[in-house]
């Protein structure tokens, strides 16, 4: 059975990112669903947004001017204050633009609430998942919601909108995924894996994004003592190095690593202690095929229409 095509927060290479559009058109290609950040306003309000503040690079104010650097923390703005940013295109000249050549702009897309997201899911021609990441930080835990509380409203949202079958809770952050099954059973989590390069010995490779040495330093601390603070208590550490045998512990129902970490070996591991396992965030042609031969159940990408208008994973 081919993966499914998950359009990474909504097929960011080819719209602008967490937009309706960007949802809307993900849906028109075929996809089987979308990936997409979420966070809590300071008015308790579930927003679709992946800066835990509003980035310079995406967003203008009501006069049509990029805001500036540092943006505000989205948890310090109301709804209404939230939606008068145009997020419909990138910055010229940013390294955001240069990173994403081919998106087509949309101005006047504001940041959405998760319910038009799940409405606009709800009309879409085949049943359409969402890939809903709970966005909390690990550094300065005081910049957003608590993971526990991003949870609960979350989990309130989808079931009040019929809508908690056809997702998929992710996130680095394990609390909130944990709270989510504690408070939801039926909940479908997979817990997300930065990439394990990071916790080796050695410098990771550049296309493994590390972060700078200091922050490196203090998560291989953390996961080195079985103390991370996103692992819930279930730290791969105390289970012979297994993400899969921490994520089975932690309650997961599927495990959600960078693309580069999958292996034949991790997705039959993964299968054998029943858990469903897919990747982030895959654009390479050569590479969707070796996942999909390898028999993984999901791929998330920037770019779906290599999936859904090719033969691709075939």
């Amino acid at each position: 059975m081919a993966p499914l095509c998950i359009a990474h927060r909504g097929g960011a290479a080819l719209r602008p990112e967490n937009t309706l559009c960007a949802f809307a058109h993900a849906t028109a290609l075929g996809a089987d669903g979308a990936e997409l950040d979420v966070q809590l306003s300071r008015d308790g309000h579930v927003v679709v947004v992946h800066d835990l503040r509003l980035s310079a690079e995406l967003c203008r104010d009501e006069n049509g001017a990029w805001i500036a650097s540092p943006g505000p923390p989205v948890a310090s703005l109301t709804l209404d204050e939230i939606e008068r940013y145009d997020v419909g295109r990138a910055r010229p000249d940013s390294d955001y633009v240069r990173g994403h050549p081919d998106v087509v702009p949309s101005d006047g897309e504001h940041i959405p609430l998760l319910a038009e997201v799940v409405a606009l899911a709800r009309r879409a021609a085949k049943p359409f998942r969402l890939f809903v990441e709970l966005k909390t930080p690990l550094a300065d835990p005081l910049v957003s919601a608590s993971p526990e509380t991003l949870a609960k409203a979350v989990v309130a949202l989808l079931k009040q909108m019929d809508y908690i079958e056809r997702s998929v809770l992710v996130g680095f952050d394990w609390r909130g995924l944990v709270h989510a099954k504690t408070i939801e059973p039926a909940c479908t989590c997979w817990f997300s894996t930065r990439p394990q390069s990071w916790f080796g010995d050695g410098t990771p490779p550049v296309e493994d994004n590390p972060p700078p040495e200091p922050a490196l330093q203090i998560l291989r601390h953390w996961i080195r003592n079985r103390t991370s603070p996103w692992a819930a208590g279930s730290d791969p550490g105390k289970f012979g190095g297994s993400v899969v045998a921490a994520v089975k512990a932690a309650g997961g129902d599927g495990w959600f690593p960078w693309w580069r970490d999958v292996t034949a070996d991790s997705i039959h591991e993964a299968h054998g202690s029943g858990l469903k396992i897919g990747a982030w965030t895959v654009n390479d042609r050569t590479a969707m095929r070796v996942l999909a031969t390898n028999g993984i159940d999901a791929i998330c990408t920037d770019r779906p229409d290599l999936i859904v208008t090719s033969a691709a994973v075939e």
